[in-house]
């Protein structure tokens, strides 16, 4: 049986996102009016941009879930250059700041990427942003070495929605993001709308993608990657 209740929030965000009254000494959630739709605004690629870009959230495991193995794949494959501004949640976000670093997503079987650590972000670790442009090389079954072309940032490509403090301190933050993470594994197809519509919330938009997989998976229990993707935000 489905377990749509996410763990996203603590008790005090809970109280925060959705409101309550009292009634006879209980606290109970006010209902809400249906949410409004998500807007999908299109992204437009530059003349100038490499032939394989890859904005995302990477979910990690395997490479016909995964935008990151599924793109750099493609990019060695046809020897193409690839622009990356991806996110990587993983279990070893204590990299060397110098050299070459290997970042590899903590859900199993997932893709391993070799490249210069000047071009991984740690701020918000253990969320690690690749970002680039590279020549890609596969190297093994699941591993690929990326050689660094240029390090800017091509912000035509970045999703056009709300960032994650946005998306995790509106009013009707649970609610919604609860619903896209049902809506997203009742409908896997619906990915790329998505994520223009989550993507410019990188954190929030990898929980929603892990909470779908969770559902699916057997047993239908959600976890608790919205609370980890929301955390700092409700701490504030």
């Amino acid at each position: 049986m489905r377990i749509r209740s996410l763990a996203l929030l603590s008790a005090a965000a809970v109280l925060a996102t959705t409101g309550c009254v009292s009634t006879a000494g209980d606290t109970r959630p006010e209902p809400r009016p249906s949410l409004s739709p998500e807007e999908v605004t299109p992204v437009e690629t530059p003349d100038s941009a490499p032939p394989v870009n890859i904005v995302d959230s990477s979910p990690g495991g395997a490479k016909d879930a995964d935008p990151l193995w599924k793109g750099l794949a493609e990019a060695a494959s046809s020897k193409s250059e690839a622009y990356l501004k991806v996110w990587v949640h993983t279990a070893n976000p204590d990299l060397p700041e110098t050299g070459e670093v290997t970042v590899t997503a903590d859900s199993p079987d997932s893709v391993s990427v070799t490249l210069d650590a000047k071009n991984v972000d740690r701020e918000q670790s253990p969320f690690l942003l690749l970002h680039g442009t590279f020549t890609v090389e596969e190297v093994g079954g699941s591993a690929y070495r990326l050689k660094t072309v240029n390090s800017e940032d091509i912000p035509e490509l970045d999703p056009k929605s709300p960032d994650d403090k946005t998306r995790c301190t509106t009013e009707d933050a649970h609610e919604r993001i609860t619903q896209a993470a049902d809506d997203l594994a009742a409908a896997p197809g619906k990915r790329e709308d998505m994520r223009l519509q989550w993507g410019g919330s990188p954190r929030v938009w990898w929980g929603i993608q892990q909470t779908a997989v969770s559902l699916n998976e057997e047993g239908g229990v959600a976890g608790d990657f919205l609370t980890e993707a929301c955390e700092p935000y409700l701490q504030q």
